[in-house]
């Protein structure tokens, strides 16, 4: 992306916080343009903000950073600006962690056993605005977690008057092929699918493509 990526510190925690400050202030491709410690008071103001990626602890005063991210992206999404990205952190990574992120439309969990390499990285990865993802581990992950295929049949209800594309992709899904395949399936195909799956994941309301596939494996599209 032009010029620095702009960076909001959201954590509850004011020592690492500073931290968290002192690294990103050592990048010359990072600005840091917003902090705050509670949760209810972030949520009022990032809308407002010129801010490209929230690094959100899980720890925050009066609401928790995945509850955060939930309440503004089910708010916000739909509307013409461009929305933060979010980054996730606690105390300790772990598969639960990882899938509640992913629950809530954050684009990345990095924990505080992790390198500040890895951070940096998940910063300017989320900033990319890049969702290329391996749906084949990401599915693995899901099934390792305990989600169950179909257990969620509300986002049926939301996929109807799909466009004739949007329902073979989503009738390919579900006869089990991969979107890899599904994107070789012509030329031009993949630029396509990726307008498509963009559709499709504002209809169900969501942020990123891992939410997407997580939805369409609880809707039963998705096998695991």
């Amino acid at each position: 992306m032009a010029g620095k990526i702009r960076i909001g510190l959201i954590f509850g925690n004011r020592i690492i916080r500073e931290g968290r400050r002192l690294l990103l202030q050592s990048q010359p491709d990072f600005d840091i343009v917003y902090e705050e410690s509670d949760g209810l008071i972030a949520l009022e103001a990032i809308g407002e903000l010129a801010v490209d990626v929230l690094l959100v602890d899980n720890r925050l005063r009066s609401l928790s950073g995945s509850e955060l991210t939930r309440r503004f992206l089910r708010r916000n999404i739909g509307v013409e600006q461009q929305l933060p990205r979010f980054v996730l952190t606690g105390p300790f990574g772990s598969g639960a962690m990882a899938l509640e992120a992913i629950r809530c439309g954050a684009t990345d969990m990095v924990s505080e056993e992790e390198t500040p390499e890895e951070l940096l990285e998940a910063l300017r990865g989320a900033a990319s605005q890049d969702d290329h993802l391996d749906t084949d581990e990401l599915v693995e992950f899901f099934r390792d977690q305990g989600v169950e295929s179909g257990s969620n049949q509300r986002w049926l209800l939301r996929l109807v008057g799909l466009s004739e594309t949007e329902s073979e992709i989503i009738e390919s899904l579900r006869a089990g092929v991969p979107l890899a395949e599904i994107a070789n399936q012509a030329e031009g195909f993949s630029k396509m699918l990726g307008s498509a799956l963009d559709s499709i994941q504002e209809r169900l309301g969501l942020a990123t493509r891992a939410q997407l596939v997580l939805a369409l494996a609880e809707a039963g599209i998705l096998s695991l």
